[in-house]
């Protein structure tokens, strides 16, 4: 019997041409697991916090800025504790003191508006790690928000008024939250 001889890149070419017809197969799609409905009312735990940062230095350029883009802090409790600090010194390490009791329908109204941002949807853009450690550019507004329901929490940054997705829905948010804090428009 005669040996047959073939020459080392030809073997390798037929050995590597021999694998990848062993490895055509087409990729199986899979669909995007769908995200548990959200709560139609605002869970027990419903808790919301958010902080405009952006450009304004000093009382008067805050004042002069339309009301969601002021530098402002304002926290919702689950019990309904409306907490509310207005002014350039905001930031998400600042706890300000009760500014009022919402009631039920103010709690259902300010779930809707949350629920309408779209930031609870899971491939939203908007999610970062923490509020208290994501610093946004000054150069314009930006709402650091952190929200709470069912024992899930997230954090989100949104550039305000425009420039996310998200922006228009949460400008509404921060001005109804501001209206229900009575600052002045």
């Amino acid at each position: 019997m005669r040996a047959v001889c073939i020459p080392i890149p030809a073997a390798l070419s037929l050995l590597v041409g021999a694998m990848l017809v062993g490895c055509s197969s087409t990729p199986i799609v899979r669909p995007k697991p769908e995200a548990p409905p959200l709560p139609e009312h605002a869970p027990d735990d419903f808790t919301l916090s958010i902080t405009v940062m952006g450009p304004a230095a000093t009382l008067e350029e805050a004042t002069a800025a339309p009301r969601p883009q002021r530098p402002a802090r304002y926290i919702i409790e689950p019990d309904g504790i409306l907490r509310a600090a207005v002014g350039p010194g905001a930031t998400p390490r600042v706890f300000p003191g009760q500014t009022r009791q919402l009631d039920d329908a103010q709690i259902e109204r300010l779930w809707r508006l949350t629920t309408n941002t779209g930031l609870l949807e899971p491939d939203t853009l908007a999610r970062v790690e923490n509020t208290e450690t994501f610093f946004p550019s000054r150069d314009r507004p930006t709402a650091l928000l952190y929200i709470k329901e069912d024992g899930h929490t997230a954090s989100y940054a949104v550039r305000l008024p425009i420039g996310d997705a998200e922006s228009p829905a949460v400008t509404q948010l921060i001005d109804e939250i501001a209206a229900m804090a009575w600052i002045p428009e």
